[in-house]
């Protein structure tokens, strides 16, 4: 099977890239340890798509999530939010290495994407120490150690063992993509020979149809209303504006 790993699902921004058909997956995880995001994602509809509620680590068991539900949510207490409102979460770990084991076999094309601010080179580390890296085609993998000081050195640890392994890995900086999404479509388009594709699945994804519909309305707001305009909007009506709003009502 063609399998795709999104591990940091946040609000669906690489999961509505990796749901084109053209690339040919037969399953999709979304890897997802935040209550607020995983009320979005449950609205992707697609029959290849699951939902995991829980975070990829080295460990089994329960951590705290510092800022559940921005961009930048860690595991790890000295990573720096960028918010006025942060919020701690308890959420689920799952280790690396007991998943891909269970739920994935030997002659599987994998892609693993990880953005999951610091926990990272967690999931790398377990999955060299058991040997299950062979499973991956190829790995995009955004370092967010570097924001946090008591992790950063770890980066180049993981990447000389990637490269000892001659494992394929890409990072954002590589790749010298647009950022974010568009970033992820690059690498899915140099890594996995897209296909060309017609009937029902593909006009439904170019419609829409498989998003929820705040992720469909932010991306028609995106291309309709000048940059300015909105973001102005989404600060004042987006996700993070209408939690701060719940939590002062509270």
């Amino acid at each position: 099977m063609r399998i795709f790993l999104d591990v940091g699902g946040h609000y669906g921004e690489t999961l509505d890239v990796a749901l084109d058909p053209r690339w040919g997956f037969d399953k999709i995880y979304c890897f997802e340890p935040a209550e607020p995001c995983r009320r979005i994602l449950r609205g992707f509809r697609d029959t290849r798509l699951q939902l995991v509620p829980a975070g990829l680590s080295s460990k089994t068991g329960e951590a705290t999530l510092y800022g559940t539900g921005l961009l930048g949510a860690s595991v790890y207490a000295d990573k720096e939010q960028r918010a006025a409102y942060v919020q701690a979460e308890t959420i689920t770990l799952v280790r690396a290495s007991d998943w891909m084991s269970a739920n994935t076999s030997h002659g599987d094309e994998i892609y693993l994407k990880l953005n999951c601010e610091g926990s990272e080179c967690d999931v790398l580390e377990d999955l060299l120490d058991s040997g299950l890296t062979e499973r991956l085609k190829s790995i995009y993998v955004d370092f967010d150690v570097r924001k946090i000081p008591s992790q950063v050195h770890r980066q180049e640890t993981v990447e000389r063992r990637l490269r000892e392994r001659n494992l394929h890995f890409v990072t954002p900086d590589a790749l010298a993509g647009p950022g974010g999404s568009g970033t992820v479509r690059k690498w899915l388009t140099v890594v996995s020979s897209p296909r060309s594709t017609s009937g029902p699945a593909a006009v439904r994804y170019r419609l829409g149809l498989h998003r929820p519909p705040y992720v469909w309305a932010v991306s028609v707001a995106r291309k309709a209303l000048p940059r300015s305009v909105y973001e102005q909007a989404a600060r004042r009506v987006g996700v993070q504006a209408r939690r701060r709003a719940r939590a002062h009502r509270g």
